[in-house]
């Protein structure tokens, strides 16, 4: 999945959870049950969540992108010493 894309769903997903949340905490006090606002209220921590978690995903994935390159680099170093070592 491409990069763009999985902030697009990421994004949706937390927009839908935060508009649901404040559906429920609207709901909740137009009827006068705290059930539904405390629910809603944890719907909307949780669209918060789901933002903070990406990019806390999306910062190893560059780290792990960054590490995979400084390998491919060294084990190119232990091809050439090689190579020269059978010369």
């Amino acid at each position: 999945m491409s990069p763009a894309a999985a902030r697009g769903l990421t994004i949706a997903a937390a927009v839908v959870l935060g508009l649901d949340g404040a559906a429920l905490v609207g709901i909740g006090s137009w009827s006068r049950r705290p059930g539904f606002m405390v629910v809603g209220v944890i719907f909307m921590v949780a669209a918060v969540v789901v933002l903070f978690s990406w990019r806390w995903y999306r910062r190893r994935l560059d780290d792990i992108a960054v590490a995979r390159k400084a390998l491919r680099e060294e084990a190119l170093d232990l091809q050439r010493v090689l190579r020269d070592r059978q010369k």
